[in-house]
């Protein structure tokens, strides 16, 4: 297989033009279209600027333009900086600032959220792409040097300047969420990159014969992950952006997909919807989940209802790639585990002096191996905090083996909160609540939710006197914050628990929500 994404497309658009490479709103491409649009974008975002070592940020919905960005990108050896589709205008503006971005795709749907910002974003000579229907009349003054994305691919060249991009230079800056409220950048340089995907096709079988639904969000590092793991092996994409189940299943039966990544919340709305029932998905080979813990319920349910599917559970992250992998075989038998360490990852439990832990006991997780983060960008303090001997990385997560190597994960030693697979920190959503005239003291922590996993949920003691009410601070948080961060439920008391210094013990409030539960996660 090619060492690198641009050589793997180019391969496949000499040997295989015909393939089918993607399916999309836009219509069918082949790899010889995706190659010369990709080339031609790739052209185009040097014309703007963009050359090997530069930054792209992208602010896009699933679909043709997000995988041709991530080609283009690998073609020029730049790196690609995914937003968050959910993001407000702060949050935008903080990992734009911080990465340093010269270029900025995005679709013509976040044209007025991205104008009102426009004088904060500070990379010099920052352009704009605009994907869609062009840039919406309130945000035209504020991006009048936006450049229309399929002008842009059209008016540029497929002369054959493109040289293989530098291995060790950054191809995915992803952000994840900081204990500090603030992103940390995690560069992803394209060695390391293709040698994941590389993993990925080993270990899920994934060939050119394989046809894959990308449904989950390719803003994430594990999206983004298997879909360019399926183009490198030659097969086909099927984008979407409609994840409602009817769309989803509709397409898995209409195009044959084999295969499909999706989070948790993704596979159990899906599996207990009625359309699961109505649609032939008897194509379907392969089932993955990951980016939170899948409920038992979901696991029977799509055990049940997609008989032929072997469906596999993995641990990993944005820093680290994939880890550990449960598959089919060991569904029913290791019901909560997350399976063993793959080829050329490393797994080791720690107790809090660095020593490891005996089987069957409790430690905090480190990581060796290939597919690691050189670094969180612009942070050496965060890199330091999170690196060990021997070049081991830790995510912060809990976790025991047990006596046949399988690991469970436990608890996260930091406050972080998974809900829907999204990495969400307490901090920022304290921050805006605390802002509320109205609020004494807060924390925030997440309670289990059989469709979520957690559930961001806030304790708020309030202020002598203060009128106060769940509907009030939603709606003020709604105003601040993401949708996927605003708490879903908000529990009033008198007092917290506090430290001998006064700083709340937000694990002690967090034990509440999950008395009685061997797994914190």
């Amino acid at each position: 297989m090619p060492i690198l994404i641009g050589d793997a497309l180019r391969w496949h658009a000499t040997y295989t033009p015909g393939k089918t490479a993607i399916v999309s709103t836009r219509g069918s491409a082949s790899y010889a279209d995706l190659w010369s649009r990709a080339i031609r974008l790739a052209d185009g975002l040097r014309s703007l600027g963009i050359t090997s070592g530069e930054r792209v940020a992208a602010l896009l919905m699933n679909g043709a333009p997000y995988i041709e960005l991530y080609h283009a990108a690998a073609l020029l050896g730049a790196a690609v900086v995914p937003l968050n589709f959910r993001f407000v205008g702060h949050e935008i503006e903080y990992v734009m600032n911080h990465s340093g971005a010269r270029v900025l795709v995005l679709d013509a749907a976040f044209a007025g959220t991205v104008g009102a910002i426009r004088e904060q974003l500070t990379a010099p000579g920052l352009r704009f792409v605009v994907v869609g229907e062009g840039v919406s009349k309130p945000a035209a003054a504020q991006i009048s040097d936006a450049v229309d994305y399929d002008a842009l691919i059209a008016a540029s060249s497929v002369t054959e300047w493109w040289e293989p991009a530098d291995p060790d230079a950054c191809f995915f800056q992803g952000y994840t969420s900081g204990t500090t409220g603030f992103p940390k950048g995690c560069v992803n340089p394209h060695r390391p990159f293709a040698d994941c995907l590389r993993r990925l096709a080993t270990i899920y079988r994934i060939t050119q014969d394989d046809i894959e639904l990308v449904a989950a969000p390719l803003f994430h590092e594990a999206p983004a992950l298997f879909a360019l793991t399926q183009t490198m092996r030659g097969g086909t994409l099927v984008v979407t952006a409609d994840t409602t189940p009817a769309n989803l299943l509709r397409l898995v039966q209409d195009h044959k997909v084999t295969w499909a990544f999706m989070v948790p919340t993704m596979w159990t709305t899906l599996v207990m919807s009625p359309e699961v029932d109505k649609f032939d998905h008897s194509s379907l080979r392969t089932l993955i989940s990951g980016g939170s813990a899948l409920q038992t319920r979901t696991k029977h349910a799509l055990i049940e209802k997609f008989p032929s599917a072997g469906l596999n559970e993995f641990y990993g992250g944005t820093e680290v790639g994939l880890v550990s992998n449960l598959g089919p075989e060991d569904q029913m038998r290791k019901v909560r585990s997350v399976g063993r360490p793959v080829m050329g990852m490393f797994v080791e439990l720690r107790d809090e002096t660095g020593k490891p832990v005996p089987q069957g006991e409790v430690g905090e997780i480190h990581i060796g191996g290939s597919t690691l983060i050189r670094e969180y960008y612009r942070n050496p303090e965060a890199t330091a905090r999170s690196r060990s001997d021997r070049g081991f990385f830790t995510l912060g997560d809990l976790g025991r083996f047990d006596e046949e190597g399988y690991l469970y994960i436990v608890d996260r030693k930091n406050d972080m909160i998974i809900s829907g697979g999204e990495n969400i920190y307490p901090n920022d959503i304290e921050d805006v609540l605390f802002a509320h005239p109205g609020v004494a003291m807060v924390a925030v922590v997440g309670a289990p939710d059989e469709r979520w996993g957690e559930i961001v949920t806030a304790v708020v003691v309030p202020k002598p006197d203060a009128q106060v009410d769940e509907e009030t601070l939603i709606a003020h948080c709604k105003e601040r914050l993401s949708g996927f961060k605003v708490p879903r439920r908000i529990v009033f008391r008198d007092q917290l628990p506090l430290s001998s210094f006064g700083k709340i013990l937000r694990r002690e409030v967090r034990k509440e929500f999950w008395e009685g539960r061997d797994v914190k996660v």
